[in-house]
């Protein structure tokens, strides 16, 4: 499995590559976001309303048993989590911050954008009373290992709110991931593996997780 952001054929990277050259590429992605977008909404995952933030460092071409997928990891307000922000407003109230009401997801297309499949993220700590909040990196696992790491960020749902600007964030823990991407009678297949790595871990970049998994052999 390769893995790059060399999108088209092309021999730079996206964020090499000037506007012009860009400009096909940010429209390709713009309708892969679009097409995730009605694939949540479908599944009840989100609503209409709910946030998603596709961040900067979640997008790759990838290539598995000759077969060119793009990849997207990105978190999301759920529809449930959404659904308590109207209802605390209408109540004039405090919201409550719902287990698993912020979420981390990969997706993957093929080259026509059909989707190929997803995956969400487990984070089971804290009796998955946990909030994913962020999408920090996304690259491949160790040399001849058919998967990706993606590293992520969250807190968990029972910690006291930040009162003052300055104190967001000092709760946030971080971890990475790693996602193996299988095929059975030619459909794509993605499972967490969090046997070497551990979950939770406080692995925060795909370097420092390479190492692990070197030492494990995964």
């Amino acid at each position: 499995m390769t893995l790059n952001t060399k999108y088209f054929g092309m021999s730079k990277s996206y964020d090499q590559l000037s506007w012009d050259a860009r400009e096909p590429i940010y429209n390709f992605m713009k309708a892969e976001e679009e097409n995730i977008k009605r694939d949540l909404l479908k599944t009840g995952e989100i609503t209409s309303t709910s946030l998603i933030t596709w961040g900067a460092h979640g997008y790759a071409h990838a290539t598995f048993n000759e077969k060119d997928y793009y990849i997207r990891a990105f978190n999301y307000q759920t529809a449930k989590q959404d659904r308590e922000y109207t209802q605390s407003t209408l109540e004039k109230r405090k919201h409550v911050t719902l287990p698993g009401g912020g979420a981390c997801v990969l997706y993957v297309h093929d080259k026509d954008l059909n989707k190929a499949a997803s995956l969400k993220i487990s984070l089971p700590e804290n009796n998955h009373g946990t909030w994913c909040n962020g999408v920090n990196g996304l690259g491949s696992a160790r040399k001849g290992s058919d998967g990706v790491i993606v590293s992520l960020s969250y807190y968990l749902t029972d910690n006291t709110p930040a009162k003052r600007a300055q104190d967001i964030g000092k709760g946030w823990r971080y971890m990475t991931v790693l996602i193996r991407f299988g095929e059975q009678n030619g459909k794509l297949i993605l499972t967490q593996d969090d046997s070497c790595l551990g979950n939770p871990n406080k692995i925060k970049d795909i370097p420092t997780a390479r190492k692990v998994l070197d030492k494990c052999g995964s």
